[in-house]
């Protein structure tokens, strides 16, 4: 069924000269506070997995889309002169295809080569709608091949592959690499994704690379190329659907997607250097990481393995495969990860955010390194706030969807924190909404996040220097 806030995509969009950014602030309230009388409306009991393709990789922590859709429509009934949406913690996209429903213009990056390919397939302006022939073809001469040579230089790739799947995976390797658009590679690399993830040696209860026990695995019989096959099938008939529903709201002309997309390989913390030639950007929509990857939701080691299959050249020309370098060099890289030259010292951090110095102060002397990684964390994320700000329009709104992890079983006020930081850089709070999470996946055996049954999204202004 379809959407009902969707029906909004078609409205004109006329600049609101005659208000003032007040008066567009309670407008906005009002609209928030009349939809969220339904206590499920910015939660979302019910899902479509299929939903904008939404499931042809099980990436991390994946948002809803229904409900950034409702976001969103929220948003341009107040502001109907918004045209560009942009992520800076990009993930899989879903903030991205949601502007995309509205016509939007779509710009987001990511530090994962993963998220990047999986973006790009799921963002791009023009398709193959003949991918599902494709993959069955490609599918086909895997099975035929019958070479031995093994398409991955994997360090200890016995750990994590039966020598009988390492072949199946190759032989689908060299028949990826056969095809000529690259739109339809990329689509095939996230299929070829899914099938390492599910015929790996690792256990997919956990994010965190976890090898399976010796008997679990003698027990297993898995062709990647069955399951390859039936992925592809699934994940073609999302996309189309997803595509129709596009063609629908009058947001494809041709079959091309009528504004502009753009995914971009790189590091929040220096937004600024690699989107000069596309900002300022009108609205962000972004869910950031709750905390350092190595503790919280590992999104390298999860992407770690697929990766390996996947040719880099094809994901962006400035994807770096020394990424691959260890299973943590992903989430090292990422905020908090590494300790990194101090933009935010200890003393401007905690002067900006009182309630991250309560907490800090708080912390139990074990585990021994948990106040030290939470201090590396929102050190890195304040230098991210500030490259953010700096490619946001003024006036601009961001949804910020946040969850509150754990640290020594005391639960870090990320929703505050934030509020405080942003305050303190010229930046309003206009309110908070109650997110119950039902569907989202999360790490069930990482004690950081295990509690998190709910989220908090911000809605906050930039305000006009």
């Amino acid at each position: 069924m379809k959407d009902s806030i969707l029906m909004t995509v078609a409205a004109p969009r006329v600049s609101p000269s005659i208000l003032t950014p007040q008066n567009v602030d309670e407008h906005l309230l009002q609209l928030l506070e009349s939809k969220g009388r339904d206590t499920d409306f910015w939660s979302s009991k019910d899902r479509d997995r299929n939903d904008s393709a939404h499931s042809i990789f099980q990436y991390p922590a994946m948002m809803v889309p229904v409900v950034q859709r409702r976001l969103l429509g929220a948003i341009l009934e107040a502001r109907p002169d918004i045209q560009s949406v942009y992520d800076p913690f990009l993930g899989s996209g879903t903030s991205l295809v949601s502007g995309m429903h509205y016509g939007l213009n779509v710009y987001g990056n990511d530090i994962n080569p993963l998220a990047v390919l999986i973006s790009r397939v799921r963002t791009a302006r023009s398709v193959d709608f003949t991918v599902g022939v494709i993959a069955e073809q490609v599918a086909e001469t895997a099975a035929k091949d019958s070479r031995a040579t093994i398409e991955t230089s994997m360090v200890n790739r016995g750990k994590w592959f039966q020598e009988d799947v390492s072949l199946e995976l190759s032989r689908l390797r060299r028949a990826i690499r056969q095809c000529d658009n690259l739109w339809v590679r990329r689509f095939l690399w996230v299929t070829l994704a899914e099938t390492v993830r599910l015929t790996s040696n690792d256990r997919t209860s956990t994010y965190k690379l976890h090898a399976r026990s010796a008997f679990d695995i003698a027990k297993r019989a898995l062709s990647p190329i069955a399951v390859f096959r039936e992925l592809a099938r699934k994940n073609a008939a999302s996309f189309s659907e997803f595509r129709r529903r596009l063609n629908e709201a009058k947001q494809l002309t041709s079959g091309r997607y009528v504004a502009e997309t753009e995914v971009r390989i790189g590091d929040t913390r220096k937004t600024q250097e690699y989107w000069s030639d596309a900002a300022p950007f009108d609205l962000l929509m972004t869910s950031p990481p709750y905390g350092d990857n190595l503790t919280t939701v590992t999104y390298g080691q999860h992407s770690y393995l697929p990766l390996h299959w996947i040719d880099f050249k094809d994901i962006d020309p400035s994807a770096d495969e020394a990424t691959l370098r260890t299973t943590q060099e992903i989430d090292r890289r990422s905020l908090g990860g590494i300790a990194s030259d101090d933009v935010w010292t200890e003393e401007k951090l905690f002067e900006a955010s009182p309630r991250l110095k309560r907490f800090a102060d708080d912390l139990p002397a074990k585990p021994a390194d948990g106040r030290t990684r939470l201090i590396r964390f929102y050190k890195d994320f304040g230098t991210s706030l500030d490259s953010i700000l700096d490619v946001m329009k003024p006036d601009s709104y961001m949804i910020w969807t946040v969850g509150n992890r754990n640290i020594a079983g005391k639960q870090v006020p990320t929703d505050l924190v934030l509020s405080e930081l942003l305050e303190g850089l010229t930046c309003k709070v206009i309110t908070t909404l109650t997110r119950r999470i039902h569907h989202k996946r999360m790490p069930d055996r990482n004690a950081s996040s295990a509690t998190m049954r709910e989220e908090k999204i911000l809605l906050i202004r930039k305000v006009r220097a």
